[in-house]
């Protein structure tokens, strides 16, 4: 049995080598590993935009893009920073904010399809993404 098991780690080990060898695996940099934060605030918005829809599943999200912007400590930002943790309390120098901005044509309350743009703030501490506030034009 022990004989067998070694036999099977040695096959792997030796499959595993020729696939890194001819590059059908590879070892993931730190840098693949890890999503830019553009991407990691998109994908987080976009998902809680479709969270906050009556009928997620039917919605279509239109000319999404995410850009840095500033922190506005007196302004949109106030709530999420004042209120809300993980924000609550952290110096906003640590504090970097990208903007996903788009469009959801989604079904309303009353069965219309709108179209409404939307804005997501997606708060970085230290690099690391900790919070979101998704903003609407019209109420869902």
């Amino acid at each position: 049995m022990l004989l067998v098991a070694a036999l099977i780690v040695t096959a792997l080990a030796a499959v595993a080598g020729v696939a890194f060898a001819t590059g059908i695996l590879r070892p993931q940099t730190r840098a693949e590993s890890a999503a830019p934060a553009e991407q990691l605030a998109q994908d987080r918005c976009q998902s809680d935009v479709l969270d906050q829809l009556l009928e997620p599943e039917a919605a279509q999200l239109s000319d999404v893009r995410a850009e840095t912007s500033n922190l506005e400590a007196d302004g949109k930002d106030l709530f999420a920073l004042t209120l809300e943790e993980p924000l609550k309390g952290v110096d906003t120098s640590r504090i970097t904010v990208l903007n996903v901005s788009g469009v959801v044509n989604a079904t309303n309350e009353f069965g219309s399809t709108i179209n409404d743009p939307f804005d997501c703030r997606a708060y970085f501490v230290d690099g690391s993404l900790e919070h979101t506030l998704v903003l609407f034009n019209h109420g869902h």
